[in-house]
């Protein structure tokens, strides 16, 4: 368990207590079964603390390599904003191409169904 969250008791130190007796005290193993009670609480507790804090440290390391994974992310989407930058929509060069080999693969697919192969056509 961590510094943060020491306890003044442990199972131990409650097994190990011992009271001093009184004429007109609690009946002995009343109290000593409900101590039993507490011990096993305190240790399923302790149990408890110690799986979560393990969790805790996983996550953390998560969250960690996560954030790198976002910056890496975030450096490479300012990269490719820069470079897309230069691309402009209204680029007429590179839409008459485009428009040009969509033309080409209409005519193709136009002559292949007429049975003509456009590979041989000179």
């Amino acid at each position: 368990m961590s510094k943060n969250h020491e306890t003044k008791l442990s199972p131990q130190k409650i097994v190990d207590k011992v009271f001093q007796a009184a004429k007109h005290g609690y009946n002995a193993l009343e109290v000593d079964k409900y101590l039993d009670d507490v011990i096993e609480d305190y240790t399923l507790m302790q149990d408890y603390i110690c799986s979560l804090e393990k969790e805790l440290e996983e996550l953390k390391k998560s969250v960690k390599l996560y954030k790198g994974r976002l910056e890496q992310s975030e450096i490479q989407n300012a990269i490719m904003s820069e470079k897309l930058k230069n691309i402009s929509d209204n680029d007429s060069a590179s839409l008459s191409n485009i428009d040009l080999l969509k033309r080409i693969s209409v005519l193709e697919q136009t002559l292949y169904k007429a049975g003509i192969d456009p590979t041989n056509i000179k």
